[in-house]
């Protein structure tokens, strides 16, 4: 199945309408397959979608957000707004540069560790987050 429709599916599973522009939005987060910004979306689609306004991709991402088809996450140090992200896939991280803002997914190395904690006291753990800042080989 492509992603395209497995979105599609999921917004209905979830009681969302779908409309070109919902689908617009989602179009840009699956082929980025990083985290961006509200504006960053909204700049992708302008071009082809004159009639967006910005707005109305605050309102979808926050919609999405809240139905868990999309992440919002805060990576301040950068100096950016929030970014968003697709909720799929495998559990992972994130690598920053403070510089130029590039985002990269990094692989949990957590698992093993989480599971001996909750073990250890008896926690559920629920979720974790991490999140390393750097100068990526361009902005050294």
């Amino acid at each position: 199945m492509n992603e395209q429709l497995y979105w599609k599916e999921q917004m209905s599973t979830r009681g969302i309408r779908t409309t070109k522009q919902r689908m617009a939005i989602l179009h840009v987060l699956i082929e980025q397959r990083r985290p961006l910004s509200a504006q960053d979306i909204f700049f992708r689609l302008q071009e082809n979608n004159p009639r967006l306004r910005l707005s109305t991709v605050y309102r979808n991402l926050n919609l999405f957000t809240e139905k868990e088809m999309v992440r919002k996450i805060d990576f301040r140090l950068d100096k950016r707004e929030c970014c968003f992200e697709l909720v799929s896939g495998e559990h992972h991280h994130h690598l920053i540069c403070i510089d130029c803002g590039e985002i990269i997914p990094l692989d949990c190395p957590l698992r093993d560790y989480q599971r001996k904690i909750s073990q250890e006291t008896e926690y559920t753990i629920l979720d974790h987050t991490m999140k390393i800042y750097g100068l990526c080989p361009r902005c050294k």
